[in-house]
This record gives C-alpha cells, structure tokens and sequence, in this order.
C-alpha cells in the first residue's frame, strides 16, 4: 500500500492536468463538465502562448547544441589529463552547477548588466549553459571513464592523430552518451524558472508565462500544452538510448 501510495503522490497532480485539459469548462474544479479537445485547438490560436513555446524552444535547442560541444570537451580534457588538475578543472566546472538558483541567476544577471550584455536570448542561453554544461561533462565522462584505452592508443600507434582517433574511434562510442546528456540538458533548460527569470527581457519561456497566468487565473489552454509537454517527454524518456538495455 504504502508503494503504491507513493506513485499516486507522484503522479496524481499529472493526472488531474490531463483530466482538466479535456473538461469542457473553463472553471478548473469538479464535477466534470464533458469531454471537449477545444483546449488543444485553441492552443494554435494563442499568439502569446505560441510565442513562449517558441522562444523557449530556441533557447533550449541553442543550449543542447553549444552544451554538448563544450561539455564533451571538458570530458575529453579531464579523463586526458593525469594528476591533480583534472579534478581541480572538474570541480570548477561542477561549481555552477551546485550553486542555488536563486544566487546563479542573481550573479548573472548583476555581471551581464555590468559587462553590457542585454537581457534576452543569448543571456538566457549563456545562464543556462553555466548550469548544463556540467550534467554533459559528468555524463560524457562517465562513458569515457568505461572505455577501453587500448582502442584509441592502437590508432594513435598507426599513425592517427589526436584528431582522428577521438572522430573514428572514440567518438562513435561516446555518440549514445552526448544523445542522453542532450536530452537531459534539452529538459532541464527548457524546464528551467529560476535563473531564467532574473535574465529574460520582453520574451518570455513557457515555464515563465505558466507561472505568469497563475497569478491571473490561467484557461484549460495551459492544462493542454502541459499535457502534450508531459507526454513528449515521456516518449523521449522512452526512446532515451542511455534508459535501454545493453546486450
């Protein structure tokens, strides 16, 4: 009982989206009114609400691909690296991560007013790289870790460079883990209130315009796009490589 009781605590806020969404009524309260999919057409006649998907959808999108570069490469430099500086380089990198919220958007936001950087966009997307960039380098270097050397030092013994052996031998083996690392960032980014809420301009992300309509009582519209956002991402948690059993 008790295992099942901690699914539905879980769970059940999920489920009581999912039903609202499909409720013929703008009140969000019980009993039910009737089964209606006006709240998904309705979606695609929101202006303000696309408009946040979108942005926020850019955003992440830049943040998955600027991550994934640099975060394997810090991987690729710490697990290449012998004595104390590749824990010194890891631990700096892992800082950011670590740090509340609250005090990373805070931080940002005071050094990009001082150094010019307008709110926006490419603030926004340099906020969450401070915090993505190290779920990439543990998860990457955590693959690397696993590997065996000998494959890489019998290509560097026939004559591939550095450059080449990390594109044909390691990189192949690495290419399941920056697609799990990717996804998780594409998550958290596009999930993400705190941080980018003390560097967003005029555009707002979805998890910002959500929390926005709160304040003012929201329409079903939102109960059907969290529907459709949770449901993607269950699917993408499905097809995950890394969640797979590996023969």
């Amino acid at each position: 009982m008790g295992f099942i009781s901690v699914y539905l605590f879980l769970y059940a806020p999920l489920v009581t989206i999912g039903i609202f969404a499909f409720n013929d009524s703008k009140v969000q309260a019980l009993p039910w009114s009737g089964f209606t999919l006006q709240w998904f057409a309705a979606i695609g006649q929101d202006g303000l609400l696309l408009g946040a998907v979108t942005f926020g959808l850019s955003v992440s999108i830049l943040v998955v691909l600027v991550a994934s570069v640099v975060g394997t490469y810090f991987a690729v430099v710490v697990n290449s690296v012998r004595g104390v500086a590749p824990r010194v380089l890891l631990a700096a990198v892992m800082i950011p991560a670590i740090v509340p919220g609250m005090v990373l958007g805070l931080s940002l936001a005071i050094t990009f007013r001082l150094v010019g950087i307008p709110a926006g966009l490419w603030s926004i997307v340099i906020g969450h790289l401070a915090f993505t960039v190290p779920v990439v380098t543990l998860v990457v270097l955590t693959r690397l870790r696993r590997l065996d050397p000998s494959l890489a030092q019998a290509s560097m013994d026939l004559g591939a460079n550095s450059w080449r052996t990390f594109w044909h031998v390691t990189f192949p083996q690495l290419r399941t883990a920056i697609l799990a690392a990717a996804l998780l960032t594409m998550t958290l980014s596009f999930d993400e209130v705190v941080i980018t809420f003390f560097l967003v301009g005029t555009q707002q992300t979805l998890p910002l315009f959500i929390w926005s309509q709160t304040r003012f009582g929201f329409t079903p519209e939102i109960n059907a796009i969290v529907t459709l956002i949770g449901g993607q991402h269950r699917s993408d948690r499905r097809s995950d490589p890394g969640n797979r059993k590996r023969s």
